[in-house]
């Protein structure tokens, strides 16, 4: 359990991190923007996954019905994909990194 732990907070810091980096940066050349919704992907879908075995393993191994919650923070990325437009982007995107957070938050506290 701690692997699984471990490994999805390294994960979660990774996804924070490349969220984060696209708040600040302007981009201006259509390939960095390009690459940088490749590192999107790629931070993304690692942390849903891990995300959702962590809950997985924390439910059937610890037997704590507290994480389903987490499902929250799995959910929002569709969510929020479905919500946003190009004039609110950094809004829902600030609100994901929240929810990472709070996802990191919780998983560093059980750990």
């Amino acid at each position: 359990m701690n692997i699984i732990t471990l490994t999805a907070i390294i994960v979660n810091i990774v996804a924070i991190l490349v969220l984060c980096a696209g708040l600040f940066y302007k981009f201006e050349n259509p390939k960095i923007k390009a690459i940088y919704g490749y590192s999107i992907a790629g931070a993304m879908i690692p942390y849903m996954l891990l995300l959702s075995v962590y809950i997985a393993a924390d439910v059937i191994i610890m037997h704590n019905f507290w994480s389903i919650l987490l499902i929250l923070c799995v959910i929002s990325p569709f969510v929020i994909g479905k919500l946003v437009k190009f004039e609110t982007l950094k809004k829902y995107t600030i609100i994901q990194i929240m929810c990472f957070i709070v996802s990191l938050a919780y998983m560093l506290i059980n750990f």
